[in-house]
């Protein structure tokens, strides 16, 4: 009988040690996987530095490469108002980049760099989320340059409205996100882009303490497709190439604008109160000829105001390729007019 509780006790003995050895080599396998997927993932995400009018030190922010060559998705606000916008990689090599377009009301915007054959996100699928989800975050929270967070989907449809935009549809995670990660990855565990990082949200400015671990993200099949949409069509308003959407051969300006808002005013030291503010000019285009710059706020074509750029291209589409305009433009709130003449499109 003793014999035989001997043996029992060191078959669980065994079974124990086993199964201890099994779980360790599962544990070890699956933070293994985590730091790969990390590390591939990393390489797409790169540090946004926003250098704004009268600022003596630059916005923080991030973003994620999403195209070979050289096409980076960021939050909207991380570069609105800037001047001169840097990126720089995770190799460390840095690149003055351009506002290609942005969608202002979705808080989504596209940047280009002259780079090619760079890291591109793996993208993954936001439909199939669930709360509890391990997520992680890569960005550039405080500067801290690649920080990486992991946590957990808190929530899914999350609406707010903050600061002018409301967002819809929202990612929650309790993954830690603070001022500079906007713009960032979230991921899933195994590396693939599920959201960019859009708020942290503290709570109503009176009446509670402020909030912590509520962080939020726009899921990365409605962000994606807005930077589709941003890369391949000039038809998106909020801040979009100015040229006629009619039939025929189409008036072409060669320049980029968004509507002038409060903030955009603000940021940029702009004393009047409506036009479009001028994102970026095409080097030898018509605008370009015409020594219009960026950071130039359009008020006026053909004497007629424009409060949006959905009312300038109302008004460019009046008018064909070779036709002359005026423009009504605002530089270092001084006022000039130019003529242009209008390219083929």
């Amino acid at each position: 009988m003793k014999t035989h509780l001997n043996r029992l006790a060191s078959l669980i003995a065994t079974v124990a040690v086993i199964f201890w050895f099994s779980t360790s080599v599962a544990k070890t396998n699956e933070e293994n996987d985590r730091i790969n997927a990390i590390a591939k993932a990393s390489k797409s995400v790169v540090s946004v530095r926003t250098y704004r009018q009268n600022r003596t030190k630059p916005g923080i922010g991030s973003g994620v490469i999403i195209n070979k060559d050289g096409y980076i998705l960021t939050n909207a606000h991380v570069v609105k108002g800037g001047k001169k916008i840097k990126i720089q990689l995770k190799n460390k090599k840095t690149f003055e980049a351009q506002i290609h377009k942005m969608a202002a009301d979705k808080d989504l915007a596209v940047l280009k760099i002259n780079a090619q054959d760079l890291p591109v996100a793996k993208i993954g699928n936001s439909d199939n989320l669930r709360v509890g989800q391990t997520v992680i975050a890569i960005g550039d929270p405080l500067g801290f340059t690649g920080t990486v967070t992991q946590g957990m989907i808190s929530g899914l449809g999350r609406n707010i409205e903050t600061k002018g935009i409301k967002y819809t549809n929202l990612i929650q995670t309790d993954a830690a996100i603070n001022p500079g990660s906007s713009g960032g990855a979230l991921l899933n565990s195994r590396g693939e882009l599920i959201g960019i990082n859009a708020l942290v949200y503290t709570g109503p400015s009176t009446g509670y303490d402020k909030a912590q671990g509520l962080g939020f993200a726009v899921p990365i099949k409605n962000a994606f497709s807005v930077a589709q949409q941003l890369m391949d069509s000039a038809a998106d308003y909020s801040s979009s190439d100015i040229s006629s959407h009619g039939s025929g051969a189409r008036p072409w300006l060669g320049l980029s604008g968004a509507t002038l808002t409060r903030d955009r005013a603000m940021d940029n030291d702009i004393k009047i109160t409506s036009g479009v503010f001028v994102t970026q000019v095409v080097e030898g285009s018509p605008a370009s000829r015409a020594n219009i710059k960026p950071g130039d706020t359009v008020s006026a074509l053909d004497g007629v105001a424009v409060n949006a750029v959905e009312a300038m291209v109302r008004e460019l589409n009046k008018h064909e390729a070779g036709d002359k305009i005026k423009l009504t433009v605002w530089r270092n709130n001084k006022k000039f007019i130019v003529t242009i003449t209008l390219d083929a499109q």
